[in-house]
């Protein structure tokens, strides 16, 4: 999400004028895909169009609370290895999975991704705690570049050190300033390790999961910032659903009551 917009334009582009490479010729609505990968170049890397408490007043923004911290929380539900296709090896995310490369050997089964009907439950995504895999703490080269300091090869110290710099206030200023219960210092669990004062968001937030949901999800801190944010951007953007046609309903075949990300992957009956 690179501007304050539901509009997808990190998938879509610049629409089939714009971005005319991202679609087929004959069918321009319709992304164009390559023998069921992305389209490449001569290099084999990807076209993609990603380079890679919220009320707004007038022009929608996104929070630094929201980029800088909560919306990060997906770093901690990362596993360490997964498993691609049925009686595969496990891979590790880097740098088996780094992308922008040929997919080779790597064509993923989705449904060991996503719970399908009919096959067996799906790998888990790691609950939300505080601690990142060892492929997220030791970036390869490939995707941190030549570093002065080895602990930038750490997402966790790269996240740290973002929300440090663009000024983000402690995990618990915030719950107090939204009236949700402040985590004790046994729920943060980090004496331990030698930390004493108020706890970064981005970490607060990760910590405030694992006391309150045993990792499963978002607590209220978390929930608020990740929640609100979207729901008033989708308000707000004057092309949304919600301003175009407010009684649209998804037309989507689901295999059951109510719709899961699953539903994208399946082809309709």
């Amino acid at each position: 999400m690179r501007t304050p917009r539901a509009n997808l334009e990190s998938l879509y582009g610049g629409g089939p004028l714009g971005s005319p490479y991202l679609y087929t010729r004959i069918d321009p609505p319709k992304l164009l895909e390559h023998d069921g990968d992305l389209p490449r170049n001569q290099e084999g890397l990807a076209l993609v169009a990603d380079p890679r408490h919220y009320a707004p007043g007038g022009k929608p923004f996104i929070p630094v609370e929201f980029a800088d911290a909560a919306y990060r929380y997906g770093h901690s539900q990362i596993r360490q290895l997964y498993r691609l296709q049925p009686g595969g090896p496990l891979r590790p995310m880097f740098p088996d999975l780094i992308g922008f490369s040929e997919i080779g050997d790597r064509r993923v089964d989705w449904s060991l991704l996503f719970d399908v009907p009919g096959y067996a439950p799906a790998q888990r995504s790691k609950p939300i705690d505080g601690q990142l895999p060892r492929s997220l703490i030791e970036l390869p080269e490939a995707i941190t570049g030549a570093v002065a300091e080895e602990s930038y090869h750490s997402l966790a110290a790269r996240d740290l050190q973002r929300g440090a710099g663009t000024g983000l206030p402690s995990g618990e200023s915030v719950a107090r300033s939204v009236g949700a219960p402040v985590l004790t210092a046994e729920e943060l669990d980090l004496r331990r390790h030698g930390w004493h004062g108020e706890t970064p968001l981005w970490l607060y937030i990760l910590r405030e999961s694992a006391a309150r949901t045993g990792g499963e999800r978002l607590g209220p801190v978390g929930a608020l910032i990740v929640g609100e944010v979207p729901v008033a951007i989708i308000a707000a953007d004057p092309e949304s659903y919600l301003a175009v046609d407010p009684d649209w309903t998804p037309t989507l075949p689901a295999r059951e009551v109510g719709f899961r990300l699953r539903d994208l992957l399946m082809p309709a009956p």
